[in-house]
């Protein structure tokens, strides 16, 4: 029976001003300033214990405003040091002082920091050159190394990834691990996702590899009274009380929804929350905790705890569940909120909003100071702060007395006020969805080149479902091992909500409600992020509301403005970027005409991975549309992206070489058919044909002839030679024997820029070709595990400059009326 108790009264007013939250961007300046100006370490903590002495002597004096000044300069200070501590200070044995990017095989003692997690096969794919089985990963601690026949110590965390089942392992076991080591992959393209820095921010600096579950044997297990082992178990059992009472249709969704974990998820249902813009749901978030707070809280209150009681109760079932489900940073935002708020049920104070708010990413950039440049953490307190600002503005709006309203809705049946009541619900949610959705959507549009106005629509209708779901799911976690009827009865209503979410997820993506653009620039999100910032946290700056309207559409057309500036190509230039595609080739020509032109697009591994480096290259230089793509040859490891890519952008026209599709196969058939399926013709060119450039601008075909040779894939080759102002790049495929001779038998001509057949193999004839060219330079598209020294000697020999993207990054090519400009992007410099 519930209680009779009132709540606690509130005994003090909310104060003028919200010192955490001054707190917070003191915080957050000193670590930004440390990232990007790698400041001294003895600087900082010198400027912080200064400024700390300084500060006491002026509040000693009370010099408050002064004192309060130099307090947030140490602040500031402090926290840059310490982000500069966890981001770049190491043990001197720690494991990745021994990583590089060429993977070396390694044996290696660790601890295992948390239990296996299955990583599921990709879908069947013919684009897929290597297929790709079930594998699993594994967090662990470094104990050691052996070094020979001796063993060294080693500290350090890794991530441990094997291909197979990995059985019998769990948290706190020591490990003997024979892998390939090697270091995170880091962003080598503009717009890539730099896998080194998400891990670096972990503190992670090393990969492990195996290719058998039979290379990590298990030295000792840890006792079952092991906190890592404990949670393990913990989650275990959950996921198992899901499959065991679910519609096994359902119990994949379920585990991503209630405890995170995506792993029996196929990949096209993840794409369907991905494009419908409610992929939110499946990370553990504010909103899961949230939920589970009110659900325990209706529990208590019903039970008969007083509010001091149910405060307590929700707290600690906030806490639980956050580390059940991994405690990820929007969970842990969440319950310090939940915290907060019960200590201030017992001290009879008005919690405050964004002090509550700002003492949250304080705790989580203690922790890791690194998440304030996470993408996950942004949008979960971008969305709680523009809830926090408008919401209680909006609901004294719709909570101002109106006794007409009152007397027109006390004449209302029950039945009319029910239906005016989820009316009002619905509207509000709706609201509340349109709200969230404007303000992250700069941010989403930045990181995700997403445009998705149907999740607006779609959150209001799933808000309902999801909480059923997670009322219903946490009713089957504690249920299903005492009261099998009550957790059967809790299953049904889950899997009716999962249904729900499900079926309205699955149709919104069928209709390709989303869109692929190119973000915003960070320029514009901090001035859009920073204004709101500023007026929000000081109400006397704030202009009148026409005003406000006006600055932030005057800000959405500059950004418009500039990046249709940037789109524009000048007429005098000529750009070429050769990507980084590991062993596979990309090459991206921004013409003189101000189109673009994409030469192959493929690598050996992912053909996910390919389509993600051509379009983040596309994206950063605010491209939408392609007017030709040519595809050198038969070769997947040439053209497995197109495919993905032609569902993200316009397409004019593909280009092939005569014999493209001569011999059939499955990678080719689907090729065909994704181009199709696009409605973007397919046009044949060999020797002889010419694509018109721009002005000055001329690219001829030189090989193959029209009808082809005799030979393999690569001797048919298309050769693209790209002349402007006096200029030439060569693009030159795979092309090897017999085809090669068939160029090698032209007049020679000096070539500027080559790209490298075949990705720097010695099959392609390096002292032939160099003495054929005699380029300035020669880009080689390949990659780190391939040695191609013999193929650099033959061009240095013959006076080129060599460069291979594997080890570079990104080759841009800049050809004007001037000079010709050689940058590579992971060393940021020019090369004239």
């Amino acid at each position: 029976m519930a209680s009779n108790e009132s709540p606690p009264e509130v005994r003090s007013p909310s104060p003028r001003y919200q010192p955490l939250v001054v707190v917070l961007v003191a915080v957050c300046l000193g670590i930004v300033a440390d990232r990007y100006f790698s400041l001294p370490l003895v600087t900082l903590w010198l400027v912080s214990v200064t400024a700390g002495v300084f500060w006491l002597a002026l509040w000693w004096k009370q010099h408050d405003r002064t004192a309060g000044l130099v307090l947030l300069a140490a602040v500031a200070a402090t926290a840059a040091g310490w982000h500069h501590c966890r981001w770049n200070l190491f043990a001197e044995d720690d494991l990745g002082h021994y990583a590089v990017e060429q993977s070396q095989p390694a044996c290696v003692e660790a601890i295992a920091r948390s239990g296996t997690r299955r990583l599921p096969a990709p879908p069947p794919d013919p684009m897929r050159i290597m297929p790709r089985g079930d594998r699993t990963r594994l967090e662990v601690t470094l104990v050691g190394i052996r070094d020979g026949a001796t063993w060294k110590p080693a500290s350090g965390d890794a991530v441990l990834i094997v291909d197979g089942h990995l059985l019998g392992v769990h948290a706190g076991d020591r490990l003997r691990v024979f892998a390939n080591l090697a270091s995170p992959r880091q962003a080598k393209n503009p717009g890539d996702f730099n896998y080194a820095d998400h891990l670096r921010a972990d503190r992670v600096r090393s990969v492990l590899r195996s290719e058998y579950p039979e290379s990590i044997s298990v030295l000792k297990h840890s006792t079952g009274w092991s906190p890592g082992r404990m949670l393990h178990s913990i989650q275990t059992s959950a996921n198992e009380q899901l499959w065991r009472y679910l519609d096994h249709r359902q119990s994949g969704l379920a585990a991503a929804l209630l405890l995170g974990n995506r792993t029996d998820l196929d990949a096209s249902r993840i794409e369907a929350f991905q494009t419908t813009g409610t992929i939110h749901l499946m990370a553990i978030s504010g909103l899961h905790v949230a939920i589970v707070a009110m659900v325990i809280a209706g529990l208590a209150r019903l039970a008969g705890l007083s509010y001091k009681q149910t405060a307590v109760v929700v707290a600690l079932a906030a806490i639980g569940y956050t580390i059940l489900t991994d405690a990820r940073p929007p969970a842990v935002r969440t319950s310090v909120l939940v915290v907060v708020m019960a200590l201030a049920v017992f001290a009879g104070r008005r919690p405050l909003a964004f002090n509550s708010l700002a003492a949250a990413a304080l705790v989580i950039l203690l922790f890791k100071p690194a998440d304030l440049f996470r993408v996950g953490p942004q949008l979960s307190f971008l969305a709680v702060a523009a809830l926090m600002w408008f919401g209680p503005r909006w609901l004294a709006t719709q909570c101002a007395s109106d006794p007409v309203e009152r007397l027109i809705e006390r004449s209302l049946s029950w039945s009319e006020r029910l239906f005016r009541e989820v009316w009002q619900s619905m509207r509000h949610l709706t609201l509340v969805s349109a709200l969230i959705w404007l303000i992250t959507l700069p941010l989403i549009m930045a990181r995700f080149n997403l445009f998705t106005p149907a999740a607006v629509v779609l959150n209001t209708v799933l808000w309902v479902p999801v909480a059923f779901t997670l009322a219903s799911g946490l009713a089957v976690f504690m249920f299903g091992w005492a009261c099998p009827p009550l957790a059967m009865a809790a299953a049904w209503v889950c899997d009716g909500s999962l249904g729900i979410i499900d079926g309205a997820t699955q149709w919104v993506h069928r209709h390709d409600i989303h869109f692929w653009v190119p973000g915003p620039g960070n320029w514009w999100l901090v001035g859009f992020y920073g204004g709101l910032g500023v007026m929000a946290a000081f109400p006397r700056l704030r202009p009148p509301p026409r005003w406000v309207a006006a600055l932030l559409l005057g800000w959405v057309g500059l950004g418009f403005g500039m990046s249709l500036a940037d789109r524009t190509h000048p007429a005098q230039r000529l750009e070429c970027t050769f990507l980084s595609m590991g062993h596979g080739c990309a090459t991206v020509l921004q013409l003189p005409s101000g189109g673009t032109m994409l030469y192959d697009a493929g690598c050996f591994t992912s053909p996910d991975t390919g389509a993600a480096a051509v379009a983040g290259v596309l994206w950063s230089r605010g491209i939408r549309r392609l007017d030709a793509v040519v595809i050198s040859h038969a070769d997947a490891d040439h053209y497995n992206a197109l495919p993905e890519l032609l569902e993200r952008f316009s397409v004019g026209v593909v280009y092939v070489s005569p014999r493209m599709f001569d011999e059939p196969s499955v990678a080719l058939d689907a090729l065909r058919q994704s181009i199709e399926k696009a409605g973007v013709p397919i046009r044949t060119i060999h020797a002889g044909s010419r694509l018109h450039g721009g002005p000055g601008c001329r690219i001829d075909v030189l090989h193959p002839p029209p009808r082809g040779l005799l030979g393999n894939d690569n001797a048919n080759s298309l050769v693209l030679c790209v002349e402007f102002q006096g200029r030439r790049i060569l693009l030159a495929g795979d092309l090897e024997s017999p085809g090669l001779e068939d160029v090698l038998v032209e007049e020679p001509m000096h070539i500027d820029i080559l790209l490298v057949p075949h990705h720097g193999s010695r099959h392609s004839n390096p002292p032939g070709l160099a003495a054929w060219c005699t380029p300035d330079w020669a880009i080689i598209s390949g990659s780190v595990a391939q040695d191609p020294t013999s193929t650099e000697n033959a061009y240095h020999r013959a006076g080129a400059r060599v460069l291979h993207t594997g080890r570079t990054g990104a080759v841009r090519a800049t050809i004007d009326s001037a000079s010709v400009r050689v940058e590579t992007y992971m060393t940021a410099r020019p090369r004239q």
